[in-house]
């Protein structure tokens, strides 16, 4: 199950797209988003007021390569939220396979803190702060 332009691009609102292509996403179980487009203008790719409706682009086209937007960069940092939440995930999985007790009591942590992670509304710099804090205990075995 993938989400479909939630929101397309030309919203210039960089936490909706990280929050909504990112964490979210990995939350409720989806497989992928899709994206109408990349780039898609009914005219001038430059002028946001040449047509009714505003273009839907991520970025903007240069003569050698793009010109990228909030938006383009909140749905990055949505992608590497997401990186950052499996790479706990792994952690935790190899942690509660230890022979070492205090190693799979913070993995238990960790999995209940992951488990109730409100990713609606928590601020999302501060939530990936956390995580990696979680991924260092984990590879070093030290109490919180």
């Amino acid at each position: 199950i993938c989400s479909y332009g939630n929101p397309f691009g030309g919203v210039e609102n960089p936490d909706l797209h990280r929050r909504n292509y990112g964490l979210l996403l990995w939350k409720l179980g989806y497989d992928g988003a899709f994206n109408y487009a990349y780039q898609h203008s009914a005219g001038n790719g430059w002028n946001d007021f040449d047509n009714p409706m505003r273009d839907l682009n991520y970025t903007y086209p240069t003569m050698d390569g793009v010109i990228d937007t909030l938006a383009w960069e909140g749905y990055r940092e949505g992608v590497d939220d997401v990186r950052y939440a499996r790479t706990l995930e792994k952690a935790i999985e190899k942690a509660l396979a230890s022979k070492e007790a205090a190693k799979r009591a913070l993995a238990g942590e960790a999995k209940r803190w992951l488990d109730t992670l409100d990713v609606e509304h928590r601020d999302l710099d501060t939530v990936r702060l956390e995580m990696i804090g979680h991924i260092l205990r984990l590879a070093e075995g030290a109490a919180p």
